[in-house]
């Protein structure tokens, strides 16, 4: 039967709403199959749910209103409101309505923060249920322990938040392994396998906890040093911040300076709208404006151009020397080289005669071109210059003070005008400026021995020169410009802040899968310590002592362990891990430590005898007893014999 996966989630949400955890596999499947054939509809199953037995231990004992508080409790995280938990607890008490119809009313019926908690907890149980995918962590999900467990982390999850902590990979995994464990009847096996499933989840975490899979571990140490300097980053921002500071008095901290970043940030934006308007008000200045930073930018887009253009130049002028023996050349202002290139009648460059060519002067194209290319380059930026000075001189003109220097020098340019009339009231535009300019200067020149002319012309431009000089800078444009900064700089902050407390939060989340591997990692060995037998111990470099107890081993990571007493106290074992095969007809060459005979095509484990100690020999890879240099992890049993030693599902004992 196909599955829908609104009718999975719908599923989901009744074992949260009736269990408080993740649906198990096979349930999962049944009861969806349920609705797949009630056509949507989960009335049935709900039904059922109320009527199984994990439901009614669950509320056994419990008044109504009881009842009612436990489901508000496994919906939103949260206890009923008063009001609530009376209407739905008197149409219980008066067998109006059953448990199975409040349960899907009260569901319905989340709003906010409740429909928030409810869809995560769901979506936190459906990522449980699919992190269960292995039989032995199917099998392991039953029991009231395993059940326990798995309520403990829907409980955990309300907010988007919580829900990412809980579902992070490794964290996910560990909560998995515990309640695995719990669930699973302790043999030495299975307490094994679970202690190496949960190491292993350990390494892999580590690998890839820099974010690169590259089979090189990161500390913890470097993990928990990490939480340390982002949040210590953050008191760049917000005095106080720190991971000794309490997590409300930081939540505090941050939400306070958060909310005066996005203060800031309006104020500022405001007194630009402010600045915006008030620039609006004098006709032209806003255009003016636009026009002048247009022009300003390709000012510096031209700058950018001759940068380029010089450097090409450079590079063809070394070109065509290195070309043609090394006899340096020079390049004119007028882009000119002598013998080479030249201006012709229409002022254009060419090479300078027939004779230069490409195969007679080989790289001299290259150069023409690039030498146009320069002169290009500077004419364009001269021409940008121009115009940017044009239009700064129409901006501050437009945006006069009044009472102003600038403002009396122009007065005094619109006394002095006799030849274009402005009109009453208003000031002289620069085109008047300019025209009435170039009709004294006409005036002087056409009588040159008239020195009154020659003296007004002069006079005229001094006024203006004077104006010109008053500038200043622009109040209206030197508001905006500022204010446009103080926004600039809000958002900055805004920003540093927000990849400040990414940093730290991203810290913090791979710290609590760390927390939550090694916890898994405890768990298991924990559980030899429940069911009467030694915790396992890890070998090292040194002499590991077997004791009168039965002694648990695991394989350390250094090339050559020792165990001394194996076996000869108690019931000890050697945990391998099923990962290796067997080799029983391999030679060993005690003298120069070789193992000829192996299998290169799978991953062996070899018991020799050497001497009167019995080595166990792992290969670390599937050549890796054939290896120049060899590839293995030696541990040896110092005054055993090897026919006395066994391996069978990864456990060696002696």
């Amino acid at each position: 039967m196909a599955i829908v996966t609104a009718h999975v989630t719908a599923v989901q949400q009744l074992y949260v709403a009736y269990f408080n955890r993740p649906a198990d596999t096979a349930g999962l499947e049944y009861w969806t199959n349920v609705v797949e054939a009630q056509k949507g509809s989960t009335a049935a199953v709900s039904a059922a749910f109320a009527a199984e037995a994990e439901y009614k231990t669950a509320y056994a004992n419990m008044t109504n209103a009881q009842v009612v508080n436990q489901v508000y409790q496994n919906l939103f995280g949260r206890p009923a409101e008063a009001a609530g938990q009376a209407y739905w607890a008197d149409l219980l008490d008066r067998k109006v309505i059953t448990i199975d119809k409040v349960v899907a009313e009260i569901a319905k019926g989340a709003q906010t923060t409740d429909a928030e908690a409810y869809e995560n907890k769901v979506a936190g149980a459906a990522a449980f249920t699919a992190a269960l995918d292995t039989k032995a962590e199917q099998d392991g999900y039953r029991g009231a322990e395993a059940n326990k467990l798995a309520k403990a982390f829907i409980t955990s999850i309300t907010s988007d938040a919580s829900l990412t902590v809980a579902t992070a990979p490794a964290t996910l995994n560990a909560t998995v392994a515990k309640v695995v464990i719990a669930g699973t009847p302790f043999t030495l096996q299975s307490g094994l396998s679970a202690l190496q499933a949960a190491q292993d989840a350990k390494t892999a975490f580590l690998d890839a906890a820099d974010g690169k899979v590259d089979q090189k571990l990161v500390t913890e140490l470097s993990i928990t040093d990490k939480v340390t300097t982002t949040t210590a980053a953050i008191d760049t921002y917000i005095a106080g911040y720190s991971t000794t500071t309490s997590a409300g008095v930081k939540a505090a901290l941050l939400a306070d300076k958060v909310a005066a970043n996005t203060a800031a940030l309006a104020a500022a934006q405001m007194e630009v709208a402010e600045d915006q308007v008030a620039i609006a008000k004098v006709a032209g200045l806003s255009n003016a404006i636009a026009s002048d930073v247009a022009a300003e930018a390709a000012v510096v887009a031209a700058q950018k151009a001759v940068t380029l253009a010089v450097a090409d130049q450079a590079a063809k002028e070394a070109a065509f020397e290195s070309l043609n023996g090394g006899t340096a050349i020079t390049i004119n202002a007028n882009g000119t080289v002598a013998g080479l290139i030249k201006l012709d009648t229409a002022g254009k460059l060419v090479v300078d005669s027939s004779a230069v060519t490409e195969t007679a002067k080989p790289g001299v194209t290259a150069l023409l071109a690039a030498i146009n290319a320069n002169l290009a380059a500077a004419k364009a930026l001269e021409t940008a210059v121009k115009a940017e000075a044009s239009t700064t001189a129409t901006v501050n003109y437009l945006d006069v003070t009044a009472g102003s220097a600038e403002a009396s020098a122009l007065t005094a340019v619109k006394a002095a005008m006799k030849n274009v009339t402005v009109a009453t009231g208003s000031m002289p535009s620069l085109e008047q400026i300019a025209a009435e300019q170039q009709i004294l200067d006409a005036k002087a020149a056409a009588t040159p021995g008239d020195a009154a002319l020659a003296t007004a012309a002069a006079d005229f431009k001094a006024l203006v020169t004077t104006y010109t000089t008053a500038y200043g800078d622009n109040k209206l444009v030197a508001e905006l410009s500022a204010d446009e900064a103080k926004v600039t700089a809000a958002a900055k902050a805004i920003t540093d802040l927000t990849k400040a407390t990414t940093a730290m939060n991203a810290a913090i989340d791979v710290a609590a899968q760390l927390t939550a591997v090694n916890g898994s990692i405890t768990a298991a060995q924990q559980a030899f310590v429940d069911n009467s037998m030694a915790a396992p111990k890890t070998l090292g470099a040194g002499l590991e002592v077997g004791t009168a107890a039965s002694d648990i081993y695991l394989v350390g990571t250094g090339a050559a362990q020792s165990i001394a007493l194996f076996g000869l106290q108690g019931t000890d074992s050697l945990f391998i891990g099923s990962k290796y095969t067997l080799n029983t007809t391999a030679k060993f060459d005690a003298a120069t430590d070789v193992i000829t005979g192996g299998n290169d095509a799978v991953l062996e484990a070899f018991i020799v005898q050497d001497g009167t100690d019995t080595k166990i020999i792992l290969e670390k890879s599937a050549f890796g007893s054939s290896a120049a240099t060899a590839e293995v992890i030696t541990i040896t049993l110092t005054g055993v014999t090897s026919t006395e030693v066994t391996l069978s599902n990864g456990i060696i004992t002696g």
